[in-house]
């Protein structure tokens, strides 16, 4: 059943991008519906992923196993504002330019350079998520079904605007024949006004003109953006500033293995304010998250180990037994918070067990999960 729900949820998406891809190889008559459900599922898709997968900032670590992937957000969260805006940019230029509604020669090219924004910004996106196709260590962690899901819209829209911004000048192209044949009338009692209209309406250089009129009004979203926090260069920060994908330049942390036994899992859980997580640490060749109340009991352990042995293991298979099924109902915030204060009064008595009988109980607790020298 679920398998069935997640087919009729999922495959409508890669069918639309088959259909425009069939109607486009063998020139058959586009539709605005199949259009706007391409964009509207694959922008469904998108969000329902980024909602799954919950990406990570690039400076933070990725937490095994609560992370559903193993990759930190291709775009930067700081500079993600710019990129939605000139896609939105792209998206309304390519409504614009669809619309059957008549417009003047220099509206449709500046929706013509609209368009270009939203080609370049789906391209860079493109290249941001392919790159870890071709990674195999990626490959096994994060799912390419996912990965090609989240380019279902910029591959649709890069493929439709093409076409589209032919269709345009060719259509321009063909106007412009037909008022030659039947006589042209000057629009405007300006010469200037009619001059430009003259050249606007010869659609064989519309591409160039569109090209010069993008730079423009880039810089005037860039201005405008400017006023809501973001910087003049964001379109390159929101791919550079990231991890672990194609355009990225920043390296991330290391993995954080979530620990399912013992305080391990309270330390990373836990509210930090609660908690007070001090510092990564080592165990097992893994990095973990510990905090005091955690080097307490590691180092109150140790001690019953090196001075109790036997007692020590009856206290170990006590703990094995019972604190690993304890552990797995620890998988909220708030239940983490609650097992770091019933475990309190115990960490105060192992405190005053290391005092009473260790001659440096402080340099024990601070070396507990340190590596090896």
């Amino acid at each position: 059943m679920l398998i069935l729900i997640l087919l009729i949820l999922l495959l409508p998406g890669p069918l639309l991008t088959f259909w425009n891809l069939g109607t486009l190889i063998f020139r058959k008559k586009r539709t605005a519906r199949f259009e706007f459900l391409s964009f509207a599922l694959g922008i469904f898709y998108m969000l329902l992923l980024y909602g799954i997968w919950q990406p990570r900032f690039w400076e933070e670590s990725i937490v095994k196993p609560n992370d559903m992937s193993s990759l930190h957000e291709p775009l930067s969260r700081e500079h993600i504002l710019t990129i939605l805006v000139l896609a939105a940019v792209g998206l309304a230029a390519y409504a614009v330019l669809r619309s059957r509604k008549e417009r003047p020669p220099l509206a449709k090219v500046l929706a013509m350079a609209g368009v270009y924004i939203g080609i370049a910004v789906n391209l860079l996106f493109i290249i941001q998520l392919l790159g870890v196709l071709a990674d195999n260590s990626v490959f096994m962690n994060a799912l390419p079904f996912d990965v090609l899901l989240m380019l279902l819209v910029p591959f649709n829209y890069i493929v439709l605007a093409v076409v589209l911004l032919v269709e345009t000048v060719r259509e321009q192209g063909r106007k412009l024949e037909e008022e030659e044949i039947s006589g042209g009338v000057e629009p405007y009692k300006s010469r200037f006004l009619n001059d430009c209209s003259r050249i606007l309406a010869g659609s064989r250089r519309w591409a160039l003109y569109a090209l010069l009129l993008m730079l423009p009004l880039l810089c005037v979203i860039v201005v405008i953006l400017l006023l809501f926090g973001q910087k003049p260069d964001s379109v390159i920060r929101a791919f550079t500033e990231t991890a672990d994908w194609t355009l990225s330049t920043k390296v991330p942390p290391p993995e954080v293995v979530v620990d399912a036994h013992y305080l391990c899992t309270v330390a990373l859980r836990g509210h930090e304010k609660l908690v007070r997580p001090t510092r990564m640490g080592l165990r097992r060749g893994e990095r973990i998250v510990v905090n005091r109340q955690l080097c307490v009991a590691n180092a109150f352990e140790q001690l019953l180990e090196e001075r109790t042995p036997r007692f020590h293991r009856a206290v170990r298979k006590f703990y094995d037994t019972y604190g690993y099924p304890v552990s797995r109902h620890i998988r909220t915030p708030l239940a983490a918070d609650a097992v770091y204060l019933i475990m309190k009064p115990l960490e105060w008595l192992f405190v005053a067990v290391l005092y009473l009988f260790d001659a440096k109980p402080e340099d024990r607790i601070a070396r507990q999960y340190l590596p090896k020298i």
